[in-house]
């Protein structure tokens, strides 16, 4: 069997800068002995760019293949030298193919609790106020760095798996924002200038996110929507709403026992009356629920024929905390903000619920 020999190489790292120009490395120049070094042709997905050399740079025409490849600050770039000044490039988003990183991306998606809405169905007006394909998410600090970590889920429902190319979001005020959707070691993100999307949106670490998907052609369209809670929303629920009961620190609650409906239906009611008087009644719309090891879920308020309560994602708050039927629990309200926050004491000891309730 023949060997094929190894082509001299150089890795790169992108560092600030890196638009304007890239350097060769010194060390590698002995390869490039004969070669005219005018100019220099890279190579990638069939497709050649015409770059200048001076000296050992880059220069003319490497600000193009950057801008193209949406090459971003921590990417890894090989070059191969195919000989005669030609160079195959292969880039590598180095925060995620690198494989600890990568499963930790992975591990990281689920701990979020990312919910996502495949896509229309006649439930829709019922347990979503979007009707279009959507996902949740929370900004991490990786989203810092210029990209957003699309869901493999979403991404595979939708058929943005391997797909690279443009992609327009309009934010809450009607601005649009070309962005752009590749794919890097079998995921999907959103990148371009999502740096500046970011921070014309005002995201910042812990916010709650959504996309939702217009059109879905080869110029995708998405809506988005920051569903964070923000300092001007939390509104003391003393000054909307009423309490018809009050424990010790003067929030709604009530007091219940799982019932077996919760375990077939996967849903949990509130009582009308507290409902209602909290003014959560005619409610649907998405709520942050809270256990008691401080973990945040999001789940969906909204009827279920008579009744009100939550209606989807339910199943995974009930399975992470092991209810089960008869366990009693307190379930106060903490702001009932344009997203109610709630917090949920689960196998709450039945001789406190029966003090309480005195």
């Amino acid at each position: 069997m023949k060997v094929r020999p190894v082509k001299p190489h150089f890795f790169k790292p992108i560092q600030p800068g890196f638009k304007h120009a890239l350097k060769i490395p010194v060390g590698f120049l002995k390869y490039l002995k004969g070669y005219k070094k005018e100019h220099a042709i890279l190579r990638k997905d069939g497709k050649k760019w015409l770059v200048k050399v001076n000296g050992y740079q880059l220069e003319e025409g490497w600000g193009k293949f950057a801008e193209e490849h949406d090459l971003q600050l921590g990417d890894m770039l090989v070059f191969r030298h195919e000989g005669n000044m030609e160079f195959e490039v292969t880039i590598f988003d180095s925060s995620h193919c690198d494989r600890e990183y990568a499963e930790y991306m992975l591990d990281e998606e689920e701990a979020n609790n990312v919910e996502f809405k495949d896509k229309p169905s006649a439930e829709a007006d019922t347990h979503n106020p979007f009707g279009q394909s959507h996902f949740l998410c929370t900004v991490r600090p990786y989203c810092l760095k210029g990209y957003l970590c699309i869901p493999t889920r979403f991404a595979a429902e939708n058929g943005l798996t391997n797909k690279n190319c443009g992609l327009i979001i309009r934010d809450e005020r009607q601005r649009s924002w070309n962005l752009r959707l590749y794919t890097s070691c079998s995921r999907v993100y959103i990148g371009g200038i999502w740096g500046e999307f970011r921070v014309a949106n005002d995201l910042k670490v812990g916010d709650r996110i959504m996309f939702e998907i217009v059109t879905n052609g080869e110029k995708p369209i998405w809506k988005f929507h920051d569903i964070s809670i923000k300092p001007s929303d939390m509104i003391p629920l003393n000054a909307q709403v009423s309490t018809p009961t009050s424990g010790d620190n003067d929030l709604p609650y009530f007091i219940s026992t799982i019932k077996p409906y919760s375990i077939k239906k996967s849903v949990l009611y509130f009582p009308l009356d507290f409902a209602k008087s909290n003014g959560l009644i005619n409610r649907k719309c998405e709520m942050i629920l809270k256990d008691e090891a401080q973990r945040s879920w999001s789940v969906w308020l909204g009827r279920d024929a008579h009744h009100f309560g939550i209606i989807r994602g339910w199943t995974k708050f009930r399975a992470a905390n092991c209810l089960q039927v008869g366990d009693v629990y307190k379930f106060e309200l903490i702001t009932n903000a344009k997203i109610p926050i709630a917090y949920f004491r689960y196998k709450y000891s039945a001789e406190v619920a029966k003090r309480e309730d005195h």
